[in-house]
C-alpha cells in the first residue's frame, strides 16, 4: 500500500509511491542495488502462501495478513538478490507476469517465498530474472498481528524499473485502485457509466 507518493531515482524525482535509491554495490562492478521503503500498516490483507525453499510455494497459511506489492522489470538477465529488512516479522514472495492476492489465486504465478533470511525481521532469496517480464515483490507478515515499515533491496546486473501495480484488493478492487493512484480514473469511469444509464433510461 502506497503512502508517500514520491519515487526517487538517485537525485531525480518521479511521482509514484515509493522512496527509491539506486547505487553500485561492492560484490561486482556491474551489480546495481535498487532500494525502496514502504509500510504494511493499514494495507490490504490476503491469505499468504507458505514458503517452499527454492521451489514455488504450493500451499497457503491460515493467516490473513497485510501486504505491500511492488511491481518492476529488469534490464538484464541475472540472478538477483532480494532482501527485506523490517521492524516486524516479515515474509516475502516473488511473482512473475501477474500478482492476484484474491482468495484462491495466491499461488498463481508465484516463483519463490521466504520467511527468515536468516532471522526474524529479515526475509529474502536469490532467483533468476529476465528482461521483458513483469515481476512483483510482495512484502507481508508472518501472522495476523505482524505489520510495520520495511526497506527492500533488489541487487543484480540490470537496472530495476518500477511499473504500475494496480493489484486487486481481496475486499474491494476499487479500493486498491484508489490506493495506487487510480481513484480519479475509476471515478471518471463510474460517472460515465451513470451518464450512460441516465441516457438509456
Amino acid at each position: 500500500m502506497l503512502k508517500n507518493n514520491k519515487l526517487t531515482f538517485a537525485s531525480a524525482s518521479i511521482i509514484w509511491g515509493w522512496t527509491v535509491l539506486m547505487s553500485p554495490i561492492a560484490p561486482s562492478a556491474q551489480a546495481v542495488t535498487f532500494t525502496y521503503s514502504d509500510t504494511t500498516i493499514d494495507a490490504p490483507t490476503w491469505v499468504r502462501p507458505v514458503d517452499n525453499g527454492p521451489n514455488p510455494p504450493t500451499s497457503v497459511s491460515n493467516n490473513t495478513v497485510n501486504y505491500s506489492g511492488f511491481g518492476f522489470t529488469v534490464s538484464a538477465a541475472d540472478n538477483y538478490i532480494f532482501q527485506s529488512t523490517a521492524n516486524f516479522d516479515n515474509y516475502t514472495f516473488l511473482y512473475q507476469n501477474t500478482f492476484n492476492p484474491t482468495f484462491g489465486n495466491e499461488l498463481n504465478n508465484i516463483v519463490i517465498g521466504n520467511d527468515d533470511n536468516p532471522t526474524l525481521g529479515l526475509s529474502g532469496f536469490t532467483t533468476a530474472l529476465n528482461p521483458g517480464t513483469n515481476y512483483y515483490f510482495v512484502t507481508t507478515g508472518f501472522d495476523n498481528n505482524q505489520s510495520g515499515t520495511f526497506t527492500n533491496s533488489i541487487t543484480g546486473a540490470g537496472n530495476v524499473s518500477a511499473i504500475p501495480t494496480a493489484v486487486p484488493e481481496p475486499a474491494t478492487i476499487l479500493g486498491t485502485l484508489a490506493a495506487f493512484g487510480y481513484g480519479a480514473y475509476a471515478r471518471r469511469k463510474m460517472k460515465l457509466a451513470e451518464t450512460i444509464d441516465k441516457n438509456i433510461s
